[in-house]
């Protein structure tokens, strides 16, 4: 189901909504942040270079590239014309938007709570126009709702690997990795052993480095240590009646208060992401169900040892507590039930190293071509997922599936359709 809008972002006492169609969205953020001219001069600005990044990305399967032959396919498959919007890698957000009148702090707080949630950078003055740019467009082009939950894409995907022949192995933790007989061994917890040439990893980069024996481990150990900054989360799950508008969009930016933090989890804002109503398969009929999410750092909840219940339940409360005074129709709900996880819990049940999610945060001290690549120097073995170029989200993460794809097809004698 396409959402419209997409999101409704709620700072400082404004409610500001993210429409798709351009024009729209540039007349509501004039009306929010004024300055028209220059209001419309970034916002055409970043919709350009995000249709060009989008657009070049699309046919790009090499990068970055990492031999001779790929710098001569980016030679042959990119249309020069292209090529200006390059400049905008060394060029931050902030720098955009100060040359285009648009830097208050309203604004700024906008952004880079924007681009937290989609570049996962730290702020305008880290993250390169090229990408931020991206980001913070996304709510102008589609975004759908999938009906009954993320689980029923898991499932079609699931469901399509049987059809064609192929298993799905469930509560098979990889537990090593080893180059065997041409081609690679994969050993799970249980013993099992699979045996194949060609090998594709999903899992995040700290993780990988773990489990890769041989002469592999040394090159995923520099890669692990190369990218060792990324995001926690704390996340919850909440059910509540439905005293909610009928024209309430279903996900939410709540910012706290006038440029300020939350005091236990840290984040500057929270997401929240709502069942649509008549969504049975979520939650039954006059109830709905909230999922929220905000940025914390991973590490410090490694370390709060007893207190960490107590810490873990008090961020629970602020983020209620935020809910109530900012998201509409919630304090008219009653909670009937709630329950948080933190990197902790990432950790714990979904196996990323120090609760890390999200993927590596842009910023402005990384180069463009500074990415973990999708084809290691090992023949056979190819990554893929949210710390793999091009990254983050849903659409990141399928392009990247979508590049080792190709490369898999080109490089070795597969069947394939």
């Amino acid at each position: 189901v396409e959402l419209s809008p997409s999101m409704t972002v709620h700072l400082d006492g404004h409610t500001i909504t993210r429409y798709k169609d351009r024009g729209r969205w540039m007349e509501e953020a004039v009306r929010v942040f004024g300055n028209e001219s220059g209001q419309r001069r970034f916002w055409e600005k970043a919709l350009g270079v995000s249709d060009t990044v989008w657009k070049v990305s699309g046919r790009n399967r090499h990068f970055p590239p990492k031999s001779v032959k790929d710098w001569l396919r980016l030679a042959f498959t990119n249309n020069p014309f292209d090529a200006p919007v390059l400049r905008y890698a060394f060029k931050s957000v902030a720098d955009v938007m100060n040359e285009c009148g648009v830097d208050t702090p309203l604004f700024r707080r906008f952004v880079d709570q924007q681009l937290l949630i989609t570049a996962q950078s730290v702020a305008t003055t880290d993250t390169p126009f090229l990408f931020g740019a991206a980001g913070l467009t996304y709510t102008n082009y589609s975004n759908y709702y999938v009906p009954g939950g993320l689980l029923n894409m898991v499932n079609a995907i699931r469901s399509y690997i049987e059809d064609q022949g192929g298993q799905v192995q469930t509560r098979s933790r990889v537990v090593k990795v080893e180059e065997s007989m041409g081609g690679y061994s994969v050993i799970t917890d249980k013993g099992i052993v699979f045996r194949a040439r060609v090998v594709v990893g999903n899992i995040p980069v700290w993780n990988a480095a773990k489990i890769m024996n041989g002469r592999m481990q040394p090159w995923f150990n520099r890669m692990s240590a190369r990218y060792d900054e990324a995001w926690g989360a704390f996340t919850m799950g909440v059910v509540t009646t439905d005293a909610y508008a009928d024209d309430l969009p279903i996900h939410h930016q709540l910012h706290a208060g006038h440029g300020g933090s939350l005091p236990v989890t840290g984040a500057g804002s929270v997401f929240v992401s709502m069942s649509m109503r008549g969504d049975h398969a979520r939650a039954p009929e006059g109830h709905r169900v909230l999922n929220i999410s905000c940025h914390t750092g991973a590490d410090k909840w490694f370390t709060m040892g007893d207190g960490y219940e107590k810490i873990r339940e008090e961020a629970e409360n602020e983020i209620l507590g935020l809910l109530r005074d900012k998201l509409p129709g919630f304090a008219a709900s009653e909670v009937l039930m709630s329950f948080s996880g933190t990197p902790v819990t990432w950790q714990n049940w979904v196996y990323r190293h120090k609760g890390r999610v999200g993927g590596l945060p842009q910023s402005m001290d990384r180069s463009l071509l500074d990415w973990t690549p999708a084809r290691t120097p090992f023949p056979g073995l190819y990554l893929c997922g949210d710390t793999v170029y091009p990254g983050q989200g849903i659409p990141g993460v399928t392009l990247g599936g979508i590049n080792v794809y190709y490369m898999i097809k080109q490089n070795h004698e597969l069947k394939t359709d």
